[in-house]
């Protein structure tokens, strides 16, 4: 399953790559029929053998921790923050949907991705007739980041 990849992929990347403790180890997968989305959030397309939207929703502390490590601990200045932000949501999301490209279907072969969007003014994403959103929400020491996959239900299974 697609979320399960970008679930083992984040964890590694937070833990491994950030040094951000994850609280619960098991991750409950959830399939709602709208997203509610966190106050940031960035989304990758994904087309060719896999048609999909992936979309990372991080809180303010979580988010704000990444910058902090990404950033290297420079001081940002309130008039870059915004632009800042979401570099930094951007490069989590291709970061880890690179690192999960592997395990998709035919080992990632044809899958195309597009650059992400932050879309940081959507409080909501609904699904459409045939379409499928599976979500799950990984909560760390430093806030909680919520992955989703959303597109046909044979492709998200």
């Amino acid at each position: 399953m697609i979320l399960d990849s970008l679930i083992l992929q984040a964890k590694l990347f937070l833990e491994g790559d950030m040094d951000i403790q994850i609280k619960e180890k098991n991750i409950e997968i959830t399939s709602p029929e709208k997203l509610e989305l966190k106050e940031f959030t960035s989304m990758i397309g994904t087309g060719g053998t896999l048609n999909a939207m992936i979309v990372i929703s991080f809180d303010s502390t979580i988010l704000g921790k990444l910058i902090e490590l990404f950033m290297d601990g420079e001081e940002v200045e309130e008039e870059e923050l915004n632009e800042i932000r979401d570099s930094v949501s951007g490069e989590v999301v291709n970061t880890i949907i690179g690192l999960a490209l592997p395990t998709f279907p035919n080992r990632g072969k044809g899958v195309t991705i597009t650059p992400p969007i932050a879309v940081n003014d959507a409080s909501s994403i609904y699904k459409h007739k045939d379409s499928k959103i599976l979500s799950a929400t990984i909560k760390t020491s430093d806030g909680e980041m919520v992955i989703s996959a959303v597109g046909s239900k044979d492709e998200i299974k």
